[in-house]
């Protein structure tokens, strides 16, 4: 019999990308949205319209089934986890956090350099937090609260792709090109990043493994924006354009970081390394840059 699968928010960006990994495994898919994304899965996944945030449309929607798998990637906060598991109990829940969750952010970053049990739990909605501070009481609250549900959460760095659909990535690259001035105060920090699919077929993979709590999920190695600007310039002749009253850098503020995936190699997933894949967008982007 085919695994019963959840996914609350399946219809764009890394979110697609689990979806179909999941098909691919023959698991029986259900996508749960707000209904304002179309997909292209067709006949291959079930659908279903609900509204996160308002309690009784979970329990409408949500309660009639018992799902093997949730797949979460629409957790904010506690709140959010707390209206949900009142209503329905998976066997496995698989929550997408941040490295946000990090208090801070530093190089190898490891799991253990936030322990979401020595934190006290505290139910709060979006508009009361920050999002890291979110992303941590929903760790908070299941690794307490809800221990007795197998749950795991996923520290993703900042996910890119040709479909990122913050632009952020893109902003640097379109900036050059597009000879607009840019404000950036992290320009050498290296910084780390996953691929928006490697992001869903991780997703998919922790369905099938046994293992529960914090991981970090990230392509190996790191790279600056420096070293992407000066491989968009080699490729097009032009320079950016530094000015402090420029449009400000969407990674701005971030320090210099790197993730650890030693844990999800152990446990058998394999990342690729950024530099085999990080250039190939870089294209990508001048492409769409250049024909605007």
């Amino acid at each position: 019999m085919s695994k019963k699968v959840l996914v609350l928010g399946g219809t764009r960006f890394f979110g697609k990308y689990l979806v179909q990994s999941l098909v691919d495994q023959g698991c029986d898919v259900t996508i749960a949205t707000r209904g304002k994304t179309t997909d292209n899965f067709g006949d291959q996944v079930n659908r279903l319209i609900f509204d996160r945030t308002d309690e009784q449309s979970i329990k409408t929607m949500l309660t009639q089934e018992t799902y093997d798998v949730i797949y979460d990637n629409i957790a904010y906060t506690s709140n959010d986890i707390e209206i949900l598991l009142r209503h329905v109990i998976p066997k496995r829940y698989i929550v997408t956090s941040s490295m946000s969750a990090y208090h801070e952010l530093h190089l190898d970053l490891k799991e253990t350099d936030f322990d979401p049990a020595k934190e006290a739990v505290k139910i709060v909605h979006s508009e009361e937090v920050n999002y890291a501070e979110g992303k941590r009481t929903v760790e908070e609250i299941l690794t307490q609260k809800y221990s007795q549900i197998p749950s795991v959460f996923v520290r993703f760095p900042y996910v890119i792709g040709a479909d990122d659909y913050t632009k952020r990535f893109t902003f640097y690259i379109d900036h050059l090109i597009k000879q607009k001035p840019m404000a950036v105060d992290n320009l050498t920090h290296q910084m780390g990043f996953v691929d928006a699919q490697e992001a869903g077929k991780f997703l998919a993979f922790l369905g099938t493994s046994s293992f529960t709590g914090p991981i970090n999920g990230a392509s190996k190695g790191t790279i600056s924006l420096e070293e992407v600007l000066q491989y968009v310039s080699k490729k097009t002749g032009l320079s950016p354009l530094f000015s402090e009253t420029g449009d400000q850098g969407p990674y701005n503020g971030t320090p210099a970081y790197s993730i650890n995936v030693a844990l999800a190699e152990e446990i058998g997933f394999s990342f690729s390394q950024l530099q085999d894949w990080i250039y190939q967008l870089c294209d990508w982007e001048i492409a769409q840059a250049s024909n605007e």
